[in-house]
């Protein structure tokens, strides 16, 4: 979406009013995401940028010096008074980017509250499970999604990645689309579908299968599936 960067609360006197208009048409468009019960990359956008303007807000007091246009044309930059003009004119537009930036953070923040409580209730109403014996290697496995919204399975083969950053160790979860099946009516069992795929697919006779059982119809790719995802690295890792 990217409806707003920082580059958005860049302004003047002449225009911040301009931008507040701005800024508010960009988050009624998160908000309109939303209520469509659309979590992603909404969500992640605003965490982001709110991480952003912390972090500005957190230098302010901090900067011990403005820089100074590259170009001033028609003035001799040793002039003590164009350097004290430039340098008034500079410091006001930081004022009202500043001014900007604490007028929208505590909306961008509420915002976010808002996508959470739409991201709990679609993460309490997912349930991994797992299909049959995991044990061998759970690291590369399928994962199955309902999408039902149009009532079909949507597998994905994933790759669970273990890696250590300074010291920190962490997780990510590759994910590739393989196939859209019928739905679990059709097989009976999540485990006919397990049985199915293996028999499909036999270049990974051992590899673990996971299901995500949910009756939910919201949006699949913008909600379901990056939920389920997130859901599945977690369950790995605290199996592990």
């Amino acid at each position: 979406m990217k409806q707003l960067q920082v580059d958005s609360f860049k302004c003047s006197n002449s225009d911040i009013e301009f931008n507040q208009y701005k800024i508010l048409a960009g988050l009624k468009e998160y908000r309109t995401e939303f209520n469509k019960n659309k979590i992603y990359p909404a969500l992640a956008e605003l965490v982001y940028l709110s991480s952003q303007l912390e972090e500005i807000l957190n230098k302010k007091n901090n900067s011990l010096s403005i820089p100074l246009p590259k170009n001033i044309k028609g003035k001799n930059i040793n002039d003590k008074n164009v350097f004290v003009e430039v340098i008034s004119q500079t410091a006001e537009k930081n004022d009202y980017f500043y001014e900007l930036i604490e007028w929208a953070l505590p909306q961008i923040k509420d915002l976010i509250s808002e996508a959470y409580i739409i991201y709990d209730f679609v993460d309490k109403n997912l349930k991994i499970e797992s299909v049959g014996n995991n044990n061998l290697n759970d690291h590369l496995g399928y994962l199955i999604i309902p999408d039902n919204s149009i009532d079909l399975l949507q597998v994905f083969k994933y790759d669970c990645v273990a890696y250590t950053n300074d010291s920190q160790p962490y997780r990510s979860l590759k994910t590739s689309f393989l196939t859209t099946i019928k739905n679990l009516n059709y097989y009976g069992s999540i485990e006919m579908v397990k049985k199915e795929l293996l028999r499909n697919y036999k270049e990974n006779p051992e590899i673990a299968t996971y299901f995500c059982d949910t009756d939910l119809d919201f949006s699949f790719s913008d909600t379901i599936y990056p939920i389920a995802k997130r859901k599945l690295l977690t369950y790995l890792f605290d199996e592990n």
